[in-house]
């Protein structure tokens, strides 16, 4: 029986997109012979250190690391604990004798894990590259030092050369990856997923998110539910929202938290608009609920976010028959592919304009918002969801080892 080990940034106890796609990967692995030892992060202690799908499992070694909560805005603090993180890793797994290969997770200190377990472990090492650093943070604004930059890039390749599969979530993020001079063979797309156990349409009658906020059945809902952070561009939001202000049975619903969050409610009353309602952060198992409150959903990224990361909400609100808006970068596979399947619009993200025509567009237009739907949840069914791309995972595991 193989043992991999799992080298996680966060752990379970804070919410984070990427907390279904690493618990339902590894409960996959194990029933599917592997043991897995997972080494995570404590800090909030908002959730559980596992959950509950993971919990008594037989073959399954979890060590917890408390750290501490630094604000993003103190980048250089964060990158030095995040590589004090990386280290105290290392003392856990150095003493582990039976590792036959490593799946490291993606953070802007990667480099660290990667390159002990490189030169001490000497175990294959499946990187998987959820943000490509630093490009999101330069194209978000966040990393505007040109020379720090280009220091980061030449990091990163350091981390690809020495990995011996890389995964990325897109095909843009691959082509991304590729030109910065790695074979091509062994980058693989594999999206990320939604749990199609359990994630579903959940009607209005039934809905407890409806239900918490008493909302109204009447009003057409564009919706964003998740991180409100750098990539988001809370700027569209509000100029969209303008434009449409006379149609006061369109709601923008604004579920989540982020490090823009306080600066968009800040900008919305100063502009009144009255159309955007903000929500707090839902727990996971609300997934389903929130994302079948909204008609259709609107997904705002800056310029140049797209290559570098994906929205990993598009699979959960297909799973959940809704239409997306999108306003991105024109030239990316992601724009694209909604109109090639028919299951969405997507809009550039220069043009306000443009967005406020597509809700209007899917506003008059039932028959429409409701095909796109039902394309968008069998498309998400084929491309998205769990069963198959947590067994490609466990093929390229099968392959490393």
């Amino acid at each position: 029986m193989k043992n991999i080990l799992f080298i996680c940034t966060e752990g379970f106890d804070t919410p984070g997109p990427s907390n279904h796609l690493i618990s339902s990967l590894i409960e996959d692995m194990l029933d599917s012979g592997y043991k897995i030892t997972l080494i995570q992060s404590r800090r909030t202690k908002i959730n559980e250190d596992i959950p509950n799908t993971l919990k008594n499992k037989k073959y399954l070694k979890v060590y917890t690391i408390d750290r501490k909560i630094i604000k993003k805005s103190s980048f250089i603090h964060r990158y030095f604990e995040e590589a004090k993180y990386a280290f105290n890793s290392f003392k856990i797994w150095k003493k582990i004798k039976d590792i036959d290969g490593v799946f490291v997770q993606s953070c802007p200190t990667v480099i660290f894990s990667i390159l002990l377990v490189k030169f001490f472990l000497r175990k294959p090492i499946l990187y998987s590259v959820q943000d490509m650093w630093p490009g999101s943070a330069v194209n978000s604004g966040v990393l505007s030092n040109k020379l720090l930059a280009s220091l980061f890039y030449n990091i990163q390749k350091i981390a690809y050369k020495n990995s011996d599969i890389l995964t990325v979530i897109s095909e843009d993020m691959r082509t991304k990856v590729i030109e910065q001079g790695v074979d091509k063979k062994k980058v693989h797309s594999i999206v990320n997923w939604f749990d199609d156990r359990s994630v579903r349409e959940v009607p209005w009658e039934e809905n407890r998110f409806v239900k918490k906020y008493n909302l109204s059945k009447g009003k057409f809902y564009v919706q964003y539910a998740g991180t409100m952070g750098y990539v988001f561009d809370y700027k569209m939001v509000l100029n969209v929202a303008a434009l449409l202000k006379e149609y006061k049975d369109i709601e923008f619903q604004m579920i989540g938290q982020g490090s823009q969050r306080d600066i968009f409610i800040k900008e919305k009353e100063i502009r009144d608009l009255t159309n955007i309602t903000f929500y707090p952060l839902e727990p996971q198992e609300m997934v389903s609920d929130v994302y079948s409150t909204c008609t259709i959903c609107f997904i705002p990224l800056k310029k140049g976010i797209i290559g570098n990361s994906v929205p990993s909400k598009a699979g959960l609100l297909m799973a959940c028959s809704r239409t997306i808006v999108n306003s991105v970068d024109r030239d990316s596979d992601y724009y694209s592919i909604f109109h090639r399947e028919g299951m969405g619009i997507s809009v550039p993200n220069d043009n306000p304009a443009k967005v406020a025509e597509a809700i209007l567009e899917l506003y008059h237009n039932k028959e429409k918002r409701i095909l796109m739907a039902e394309n968008g949840n069998k498309f998400g069914a084929q491309y998205y969801s769990r069963s198959e791309n947590t067994k490609k995972f466990i093929r390229l595991f099968s392959e490393l080892l």
